[in-house]
Protein backbone atom coordinates (compact mmCIF):
# COMPACT_ATOMS: atom_id res chain seq x y z
CA UNK A 1 0.00 0.00 0.00
CA UNK A 2 1.37 3.40 -0.94
CA UNK A 3 2.07 5.84 1.90
CA UNK A 4 1.77 8.87 -0.39
CA UNK A 5 -0.63 11.55 0.80
CA UNK A 6 -3.64 11.74 -1.50
CA UNK A 7 -6.43 12.65 0.95
CA UNK A 8 -6.82 16.01 2.63
CA UNK A 9 -8.90 14.61 5.49
CA UNK A 10 -8.88 11.34 7.40
CA UNK A 11 -12.05 10.98 9.51
CA UNK A 12 -12.29 8.59 12.46
CA UNK A 13 -15.71 8.03 14.04
CA UNK A 14 -18.93 6.05 14.08
CA UNK A 15 -20.80 4.70 11.07
CA UNK A 16 -24.33 3.97 12.27
CA UNK A 17 -27.65 2.77 11.05
CA UNK A 18 -30.20 5.14 12.57
CA UNK A 19 -33.81 4.02 12.97
CA UNK A 20 -36.26 6.83 13.78
CA UNK A 21 -39.57 5.55 15.15
CA UNK A 22 -42.75 7.45 16.04
CA UNK A 23 -44.83 6.24 18.99
CA UNK A 24 -47.94 7.64 20.64
CA UNK A 25 -46.23 7.46 24.04
CA UNK A 26 -42.89 6.16 25.27
CA UNK A 27 -43.10 2.66 26.76
CA UNK A 28 -43.10 2.12 30.50
CA UNK A 29 -41.21 -0.85 32.01
CA UNK A 30 -42.73 -4.23 31.14
CA UNK A 31 -45.03 -2.78 28.49
CA UNK A 32 -44.99 -2.53 24.71
CA UNK A 33 -46.03 0.22 22.31
CA UNK A 34 -46.94 0.27 18.65
CA UNK A 35 -44.62 2.01 16.21
CA UNK A 36 -46.50 4.12 13.67
CA UNK A 37 -43.61 5.10 11.44
CA UNK A 38 -40.08 3.73 10.99
CA UNK A 39 -37.41 5.36 8.88
CA UNK A 40 -33.85 4.17 8.38
CA UNK A 41 -31.04 6.66 7.85
CA UNK A 42 -27.31 6.53 7.32
CA UNK A 43 -25.72 8.12 10.39
CA UNK A 44 -22.78 8.35 12.75
CA UNK A 45 -20.41 11.27 13.19
CA UNK A 46 -17.68 9.67 11.10
CA UNK A 47 -20.05 8.83 8.28
CA UNK A 48 -21.73 12.24 8.32
CA UNK A 49 -18.53 14.28 8.19
CA UNK A 50 -16.85 12.05 5.61
CA UNK A 51 -19.83 11.86 3.28
CA UNK A 52 -20.64 15.57 3.40
CA UNK A 53 -17.02 16.71 3.11
CA UNK A 54 -16.40 14.38 0.19
CA UNK A 55 -19.61 15.57 -1.44
CA UNK A 56 -18.19 19.10 -1.33
CA UNK A 57 -15.01 18.01 -3.09
CA UNK A 58 -12.74 17.29 -0.12
CA UNK A 59 -10.55 14.22 -0.64
CA UNK A 60 -11.64 12.22 2.42
CA UNK A 61 -10.76 8.85 3.93
CA UNK A 62 -13.04 7.23 6.49
CA UNK A 63 -11.85 4.90 9.25
CA UNK A 64 -14.46 2.99 11.24
CA UNK A 65 -15.64 -0.46 12.27
CA UNK A 66 -18.95 -2.00 11.18
CA UNK A 67 -20.41 -5.49 11.21
CA UNK A 68 -20.45 -7.97 8.35
CA UNK A 69 -24.15 -7.12 8.07
CA UNK A 70 -23.21 -3.67 6.73
CA UNK A 71 -25.80 -2.89 4.02
CA UNK A 72 -24.72 -2.53 0.42
CA UNK A 73 -26.77 0.63 -0.13
CA UNK A 74 -24.81 2.37 2.65
CA UNK A 75 -21.51 1.37 1.04
CA UNK A 76 -22.87 2.50 -2.34
CA UNK A 77 -23.66 5.93 -0.83
CA UNK A 78 -20.03 6.31 0.25
CA UNK A 79 -18.88 5.33 -3.23
CA UNK A 80 -21.25 7.83 -4.83
CA UNK A 81 -19.98 10.60 -2.56
CA UNK A 82 -16.37 9.70 -3.37
CA UNK A 83 -15.29 8.64 0.13
CA UNK A 84 -12.11 6.55 0.45
CA UNK A 85 -13.44 3.55 2.44
CA UNK A 86 -10.25 1.44 2.50
CA UNK A 87 -10.33 1.55 6.33
CA UNK A 88 -14.07 0.99 6.72
CA UNK A 89 -13.56 -2.45 8.25
CA UNK A 90 -16.25 -5.12 8.48
CA UNK A 91 -15.75 -7.20 11.64
CA UNK A 92 -16.77 -10.84 11.50
CA UNK A 93 -19.62 -11.91 13.79
CA UNK A 94 -20.39 -8.32 14.77
CA UNK A 95 -23.38 -6.12 14.01
CA UNK A 96 -23.09 -2.64 12.54
CA UNK A 97 -23.53 0.11 15.18
CA UNK A 98 -27.24 0.86 15.35
CA UNK A 99 -29.15 3.69 16.99
CA UNK A 100 -32.89 3.29 17.59
CA UNK A 101 -34.72 6.48 18.50
CA UNK A 102 -38.35 6.53 19.65
CA UNK A 103 -40.15 9.89 19.62
CA UNK A 104 -43.56 10.41 21.20
CA UNK A 105 -46.30 12.90 20.35
CA UNK A 106 -44.83 15.48 22.76
CA UNK A 107 -41.41 15.28 21.13
CA UNK A 108 -39.79 13.37 24.00
CA UNK A 109 -37.30 10.73 22.96
CA UNK A 110 -35.65 7.53 24.09
CA UNK A 111 -32.49 6.40 22.32
CA UNK A 112 -31.04 2.88 22.41
CA UNK A 113 -27.51 2.65 21.03
CA UNK A 114 -25.77 -0.58 20.10
CA UNK A 115 -22.07 0.25 19.68
CA UNK A 116 -21.31 -2.88 17.67
CA UNK A 117 -17.55 -3.31 17.06
CA UNK A 118 -16.94 0.35 17.99
CA UNK A 119 -17.52 -0.80 21.57
CA UNK A 120 -14.47 -3.09 21.51
CA UNK A 121 -12.30 -1.22 18.99
CA UNK A 122 -9.38 -0.95 21.44
CA UNK A 123 -8.21 -4.40 20.41
CA UNK A 124 -8.83 -4.01 16.68
CA UNK A 125 -6.16 -3.25 14.05
CA UNK A 126 -4.99 0.32 13.52
CA UNK A 127 -6.38 2.08 10.43
CA UNK A 128 -2.96 2.78 8.93
CA UNK A 129 -4.13 3.87 5.47
CA UNK A 130 -6.39 6.69 6.71
CA UNK A 131 -3.54 8.03 8.85
CA UNK A 132 -0.77 7.75 6.27
CA UNK A 133 -2.77 9.00 3.29
CA UNK A 134 -4.30 12.10 4.90
CA UNK A 135 -3.00 15.57 5.73
CA UNK A 136 -5.39 16.19 8.65
CA UNK A 137 -6.60 13.47 11.02
CA UNK A 138 -10.03 14.24 12.49
CA UNK A 139 -10.64 12.19 15.65
CA UNK A 140 -14.36 11.86 16.40
CA UNK A 141 -16.45 9.46 18.47
CA UNK A 142 -15.00 6.15 19.56
CA UNK A 143 -12.82 4.65 22.28
CA UNK A 144 -10.03 6.85 23.71
CA UNK A 145 -7.48 4.04 24.02
CA UNK A 146 -7.77 3.29 20.30
CA UNK A 147 -7.50 6.96 19.42
CA UNK A 148 -4.40 7.31 21.56
CA UNK A 149 -2.80 4.73 19.27
CA UNK A 150 -4.05 6.65 16.22
CA UNK A 151 -2.65 9.93 17.50
CA UNK A 152 0.74 8.42 18.31
CA UNK A 153 0.96 6.99 14.79
CA UNK A 154 -0.16 10.29 13.28
CA UNK A 155 2.39 12.24 15.30
CA UNK A 156 5.21 10.01 14.02
CA UNK A 157 4.14 10.92 10.49
CA UNK A 158 3.86 14.63 11.44
CA UNK A 159 0.15 14.80 10.65
CA UNK A 160 -2.09 17.57 11.93
CA UNK A 161 -4.60 16.22 14.49
CA UNK A 162 -8.06 17.71 15.10
CA UNK A 163 -9.83 16.34 18.18
CA UNK A 164 -13.66 16.20 18.24
CA UNK A 165 -14.91 13.81 20.97
CA UNK A 166 -18.49 15.16 20.65
CA UNK A 167 -21.16 13.92 23.08
CA UNK A 168 -18.93 11.04 24.21
CA UNK A 169 -16.74 13.51 26.09
CA UNK A 170 -19.28 13.36 28.92
CA UNK A 171 -19.54 9.59 29.38
CA UNK A 172 -16.62 7.88 27.60
CA UNK A 173 -13.73 10.13 28.62
CA UNK A 174 -12.18 10.73 32.00
CA UNK A 175 -10.41 14.02 32.74
CA UNK A 176 -7.06 12.21 32.57
CA UNK A 177 -7.51 10.55 29.17
CA UNK A 178 -9.08 13.69 27.71
CA UNK A 179 -6.08 15.75 28.79
CA UNK A 180 -3.71 13.12 27.37
CA UNK A 181 -5.37 13.12 23.93
CA UNK A 182 -5.74 16.90 23.89
CA UNK A 183 -2.01 17.27 24.53
CA UNK A 184 -1.38 15.46 21.24
CA UNK A 185 -3.88 17.55 19.27
CA UNK A 186 -3.53 20.72 17.20
CA UNK A 187 -7.23 21.67 17.28
CA UNK A 188 -10.30 21.05 19.43
CA UNK A 189 -13.88 21.04 18.08
CA UNK A 190 -16.71 21.28 20.65
CA UNK A 191 -20.23 22.61 21.01
CA UNK A 192 -20.92 24.95 23.92
CA UNK A 193 -22.07 22.13 26.22
CA UNK A 194 -18.96 20.07 25.49
CA UNK A 195 -16.82 23.18 26.05
CA UNK A 196 -18.07 23.37 29.65
CA UNK A 197 -17.18 19.72 30.21
CA UNK A 198 -13.73 20.16 28.65
CA UNK A 199 -12.98 23.17 30.85
CA UNK A 200 -14.20 21.34 33.95
CA UNK A 201 -11.99 18.34 33.14
CA UNK A 202 -8.98 20.63 32.78
CA UNK A 203 -9.81 22.89 35.72
CA UNK A 204 -10.08 26.00 33.54
CA UNK A 205 -12.24 29.09 34.07
CA UNK A 206 -11.35 30.87 30.81
CA UNK A 207 -11.84 29.18 27.43
CA UNK A 208 -8.87 31.14 26.06
CA UNK A 209 -6.65 29.05 28.31
CA UNK A 210 -7.36 26.13 25.97
CA UNK A 211 -5.01 27.87 23.53
CA UNK A 212 -2.17 26.87 25.84
CA UNK A 213 -2.91 23.32 24.67
CA UNK A 214 -4.15 23.65 21.06
CA UNK A 215 -3.62 26.28 18.37
CA UNK A 216 -7.21 26.19 17.09
CA UNK A 217 -10.49 26.09 19.03
CA UNK A 218 -13.80 25.76 17.16
CA UNK A 219 -17.01 26.15 19.17
CA UNK A 220 -20.40 25.55 17.53
CA UNK A 221 -23.40 27.20 19.20
CA UNK A 222 -26.48 26.20 17.21
CA UNK A 223 -28.67 29.14 16.23
CA UNK A 224 -26.07 31.48 17.76
CA UNK A 225 -23.48 30.52 15.18
CA UNK A 226 -19.93 29.56 16.08
CA UNK A 227 -16.62 30.88 17.34
CA UNK A 228 -13.18 30.21 15.94
CA UNK A 229 -10.34 31.10 18.28
CA UNK A 230 -6.60 31.04 17.64
CA UNK A 231 -3.67 32.80 19.35
CA UNK A 232 -3.77 35.43 16.59
CA UNK A 233 -7.52 35.95 16.11
CA UNK A 234 -11.03 35.46 17.50
CA UNK A 235 -13.86 35.18 14.97
CA UNK A 236 -17.58 35.16 15.74
CA UNK A 237 -19.43 33.44 12.91
CA UNK A 238 -23.18 33.98 12.47
CA UNK A 239 -25.54 31.10 11.80
CA UNK A 240 -27.04 30.98 8.32
CA UNK A 241 -30.79 30.55 8.40
CA UNK A 242 -32.03 27.42 6.63
CA UNK A 243 -34.83 27.64 4.07
CA UNK A 244 -36.87 25.58 6.55
CA UNK A 245 -36.21 23.86 9.86
CA UNK A 246 -36.94 20.14 9.77
CA UNK A 247 -34.37 18.22 11.85
CA UNK A 248 -31.18 19.42 13.61
CA UNK A 249 -29.58 15.97 13.42
CA UNK A 250 -26.16 16.19 11.79
CA UNK A 251 -25.94 20.00 11.81
CA UNK A 252 -22.67 19.99 13.76
CA UNK A 253 -21.18 17.35 11.47
CA UNK A 254 -22.21 19.39 8.44
CA UNK A 255 -20.51 22.45 9.93
CA UNK A 256 -17.26 20.51 10.19
CA UNK A 257 -17.59 19.28 6.60
CA UNK A 258 -18.15 22.82 5.32
CA UNK A 259 -15.23 24.07 7.42
CA UNK A 260 -12.95 21.47 5.84
CA UNK A 261 -14.30 22.25 2.36
CA UNK A 262 -12.96 25.76 2.82
CA UNK A 263 -9.74 24.75 4.56
CA UNK A 264 -8.83 22.28 1.82
CA UNK A 265 -9.08 25.12 -0.70
CA UNK A 266 -6.87 27.47 1.27
CA UNK A 267 -9.53 29.84 2.64
CA UNK A 268 -8.91 31.76 5.87
CA UNK A 269 -10.48 30.49 9.09
CA UNK A 270 -13.26 33.08 9.21
CA UNK A 271 -14.38 32.10 5.71
CA UNK A 272 -14.15 28.42 6.65
CA UNK A 273 -16.52 29.16 9.52
CA UNK A 274 -19.02 30.80 7.17
CA UNK A 275 -18.85 27.77 4.90
CA UNK A 276 -19.48 25.58 7.95
CA UNK A 277 -22.58 27.62 8.79
CA UNK A 278 -23.76 27.30 5.20
CA UNK A 279 -23.35 23.51 5.13
CA UNK A 280 -25.08 23.24 8.51
CA UNK A 281 -28.14 25.06 7.18
CA UNK A 282 -28.59 22.35 4.54
CA UNK A 283 -28.55 19.59 7.20
CA UNK A 284 -31.19 21.36 9.30
CA UNK A 285 -33.53 21.66 6.33
CA UNK A 286 -34.00 17.91 5.79
CA UNK A 287 -34.78 14.85 7.88
CA UNK A 288 -31.84 12.64 8.71
CA UNK A 289 -28.16 13.61 9.03
CA UNK A 290 -27.24 13.30 5.34
CA UNK A 291 -30.62 13.64 3.70
CA UNK A 292 -29.20 16.37 1.48
CA UNK A 293 -25.56 16.50 0.44
CA UNK A 294 -24.88 20.10 -0.60
CA UNK A 295 -22.43 20.59 -3.43
CA UNK A 296 -19.47 22.94 -3.10
CA UNK A 297 -21.17 25.48 -5.34
CA UNK A 298 -24.38 25.37 -3.28
CA UNK A 299 -22.43 25.78 -0.04
CA UNK A 300 -20.45 28.68 -1.47
CA UNK A 301 -23.58 30.41 -2.78
CA UNK A 302 -25.52 30.16 0.49
CA UNK A 303 -22.48 31.48 2.39
CA UNK A 304 -22.68 34.52 0.05
CA UNK A 305 -19.01 34.28 -0.84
Amino acid sequence: MSQDVHNFLGVFGHVNLDYLMDVESLPKPNTSVQVTNVRRYFGGTGSNIAMMASGMGVRTALASFVGNDFPQDFRDAFFKAGVDTYDLAEIENAMTPTCRIMTDAKGDQVCIMDQGPMGFMDGLPLAVHAIASSEIIHIGTGRPAYYLRVMKAARKLEKRIHFDPAQELRYVYSPQIFAELLAMSDALFVNRHELKIAMKYLGLKDKLKLLDRVSLLVITKGKDGSEIITPSGHYKIPAIKPRKIVDPTGAGDAYRAGFYAGLSRGFDLETCGMLGSSASSFAIGVRGPVGKLPTWDETLERADL
